[in-house]
C-alpha cells in the first residue's frame, strides 16, 4: 500500500518540523490525538440536540468550529530509500588468468595507495615475457643484418621490408607480455579499504574475475537510490536532500543530488539518482541502508488545512468536511493529500473554491448533516465565536 507523503517545505516559512506517517493506521493514531479537543463539542451536541427538542433555529444542528483554507506554494518531497557507498567503489581483478600466489590484504583492512593487494604465481607469465623478449632480440638482429645486406645489394628491398615487419610484430608481442606481467599483480588505486575479497591463495582465477571489492576512503560518501518516473521529472541537479540511517537514530545528514539517471533499470523500472552526502565527521560504513527525502526546487500551489480537519486518510486520499454556502449543512469532501507541514496538511486537490473547513466537531458529522458554526472568522485563519473574550 502506498505510503502518504508526509513532509514538505513552504516558500514563506522555510523549514518546518517533519513527521513521518504510515497509511491509514498511522493517520488514525495522529488524528485520534487531534480529535480529543472535540469531546467538549460532543457534549454540546448532546445538550443542543437532546432534551425536548425545543429551542430556536439558531440552536439547531451540531455545533462545529471552522478555519480558513490557506493557499501556499510548497515543495512536495520525494521519499525513497537507497544504499550508502564510497565515492569510488571498484572491483579489482587480474588482467590475465592464473593461480593466485599471494594475497597480503585481508577483507576489511585499510590500505594505502600503491600497496600490493594480490599477485599471481609468476612462472607462466615470466616465461611468456622471456619468450617474447628472445623473439624481439632475434628480430632486431635480423633487421640489422638485412639492412647491411641491402646496402651491399645482396638482398632486395622487399626482403628488407619483410624483416622490418617481423621486427614490429616481435616488438608488439614483447609489449603485450610485459603489460600482462605488470597486471598480474593488483595494487590499491587510492587510500581505501577492502570491502570484500572474492579469492584465496592457490585458487585459479579467470581473466577479469573480481578479486577485491575496493572502496576509497577520501571522505566522500554517496547514496544511490531509485525513484519512479513520476518523481524523476520533478528533480534537478543540486536539489537538497535529507538522509537518515538506522545506525544514527534522530540524526539527519544533509545531501544534494549530483547525478540523475536517464534510463530506467530493466529489472525494477526505477530511475537511479546519486546524492553526495556530508558525513559531518560521523563514522559511516558502506552498505548502510538510507532513508532519503529529496526536496525539489520546483514548488506547487496547494491548499493548507489543520491536521484535525482530516476525518479519514488512506494513502494519498482523505476526507474533510466543509460548510455549505449558507453555513447550515456539512458537506463531505474527498481530497488528495500532498504532505505534512508541522501540524498542517497540504491538499493537492479537492478543495477548489472552498474557503472554510470544519475542525472541531468533524468527528460527529455525516454528509449533509445540519451544523451550527459556533465561531466567526478572525485573524490568522481562525474564527472568533460568540464567547470570544475579544468580542465581549
Amino acid at each position: 500500500m502506498q505510503a502518504f507523503r508526509v513532509a514538505c517545505r513552504e516558500k514563506s516559512t522555510g523549514r518546518h518540523r517533519i513527521a513521518r506517517l504510515g497509511i491509514s493506521g498511522g493517520w488514525r493514531v495522529l488524528l485520534g490525538g487531534a480529535l480529543l479537543g472535540a469531546v467538549v463539542v460532543g457534549v454540546a451536541v448532546m445538550g443542543g440536540c437532546g432534551g425536548n427538542g425545543g429551542g430556536n433555529g439558531d440552536e439547531q444542528g451540531i455545533p462545529v468550529k471552522t478555519v480558513r483554507v490557506d493557499f501556499e506554494e510548497v515543495s512536495v518531497p520525494v521519499h525513497t530509500s537507497g544504499k550508502l557507498t564510497s565515492a569510488m567503489e571498484v572491483r579489482l581483478s587480474f588482467k590475465t588468468g592464473g593461480i593466485v600466489g599471494r594475497i597480503p590484504a585481508d577483507e576489511g583492512e585499510a590500505v594505502m595507495s600503491g600497496q600490493l593487494l594480490a599477485a599471481l604465481k609468476a612462472d607462466e607469465i615470466d616465461a611468456q615475457v622471456t619468450q617474447a623478449r628472445s623473439g624481439f632480440d632475434k628480430a632486431d638482429r635480423d633487421l640489422k643484418r638485412a639492412r647491411r645486406l641491402y646496402a651491399d645489394s645482396v638482398i632486395t628491398l622487399e626482403q628488407v621490408q619483410d624483416v622490418e615487419t617481423g621486427f614490429s610484430v616481435a616488438r608488439s608481442q614483447l609489449t603485450i607480455a610485459e603489460f600482462n606481467q605488470t597486471h598480474s599483480s593488483i595494487y590499491a588505486p587510492t587510500d581505501g579499504r577492502i570491502l570484500k575479497r572474492f579469492a584465496e591463495v592457490n585458487e585459479l582465477v579467470a581473466p577479469g574475475s573480481p578479486v577485491f571489492f575496493f572502496g576509497s576512503s577520501g571522505g566522500q560518501w554517496t547514496v544511490r537510490a531509485g525513484i519512479s518516473d513520476r518523481d524523476i521529472i520533478r528533480l534537478s541537479l543540486g536539489d537538497s536532500a535529507r538522509v537518515t540511517f538506522d545506525a544514527y537514530k534522530g540524526l539527519e545528514f544533509p545531501a544534494r543530488v549530483v547525478e540523475i539517471g536517464e534510463a530506467a533499470d530493466p529489472m525494477s523500472g526505477a530511475f537511479e539518482i546519486e546524492l553526495s552526502l556530508d558525513d559531518g565527521g560521523m563514522k559511516l560504513v558502506s552498505g548502510f541502508v538510507a532513508r532519503v527525502d529529496v526536496f525539489p526546487a520546483s514548488r506547487e500551489p496547494m491548499h493548507i488545512v489543520p491536521i484535525e480537519a482530516l476525518i479519514e486518510a488512506d494513502g494519498e486520499h482523505g476526507y474533510v468536511y466543509v460548510p455549505d454556502q449558507g453555513g447550515a449543512m456539512a458537506l463531505k469532501k474527498a481530497v488528495v493529500l500532498g504532505c505534512l507541514i508541522g501540524e498542517r496538511v497540504a491538499i493537492q486537490s479537492g478543495l477548489e473554491g472552498e474557503e472554510l473547513v470544519v475542525t472541531e466537531g468533524a468527528a460527529y458529522l455525516t454528509d449533509n448533516a445540519a451544523i451550527r458554526i459556533v465561531d466567526g472568522p478572525g485573524e490568522n485563519g481562525n474564527r472568533d465565536g460568540p464567547g470570544d473574550p475579544d468580542k465581549e
